[in-house]
């Protein structure tokens, strides 16, 4: 195993929150969306089964490594708390507040790691109406299209021909119309080639 500052993971450049800094551009913040069971209470017995967005900042990149060249990243990252440090604007943008984080005691049970796999990237813009609030960016990798997974396919529009084409037999006059012509008096003319001093007949 060994430790990393960048590394690159389904098209994506990432880079740890502290080379991220003096950076023009932001390669640090992942989203994971994960299927979560969440109650209402302590005696909910009917938990709701969704999808819930957790928000971080990567923290440190490990290089696992197996033997026969397999591999594999995960992502140690800074989580938001969803709790309390998410929210939605007027404009339906997603804020996100690092001032409280998730595992910020440093319990056995924290679950900080993620594999690079699962994570997607995103950018976080400061929020100037809100103090310490980052609205949530998501980040589209270049040369990828959002495109239907299943295409509907519409009937073709048939034409049905006729099979009884009608034929013309009569003659056809190859005559052009209304152009002077002209008559060839000797079916056999000699001409002389100039340049060569050849002759030959047509």
């Amino acid at each position: 195993m060994q430790r990393d500052t960048i590394c690159i993971v389904g098209g994506c450049r990432y880079r740890v929150k502290s080379k991220d800094i003096d950076k023009k551009t932001q390669c640090s913040g992942v989203v994971v969306n994960a299927d979560t069971l969440s109650f209402a209470s302590a005696k909910d017995l009917n938990p709701h089964c969704g999808t819930v967005s957790y928000y971080g900042v990567l923290k440190d990149i490990l290089e696992i490594q197996y033997t026969k060249g397999t591999q594999f990243f995960m992502f140690e990252c800074d989580w938001v708390d969803n709790k309390n440090e998410l929210k939605q604007d007027e404009f339906k943008f997603t804020l996100v507040n690092f001032n409280h984080l998730m595992y910020n005691k440093n319990l056995p049970t924290d679950e900080p790691f993620v594999l690079a796999s699962q994570a997607q990237q995103v950018w976080y813009v400061s929020d100037p109406s809100e103090v310490d609030w980052n609205a949530v960016v998501t980040m589209t990798r270049r040369d990828n299209y959002d495109v239907y997974s299943t295409i509907e396919a519409e009937p073709h529009s048939m034409v049905k021909l006729d099979d009884n084409i009608p034929t013309q037999n009569e003659d056809v006059s190859r005559v052009r119309e209304r152009v002077d012509g002209f008559f060839v008096d000797e079916t056999m003319m000699t001409v002389e080639n100039v340049e060569e001093g050849n002759e030959f007949e047509i």
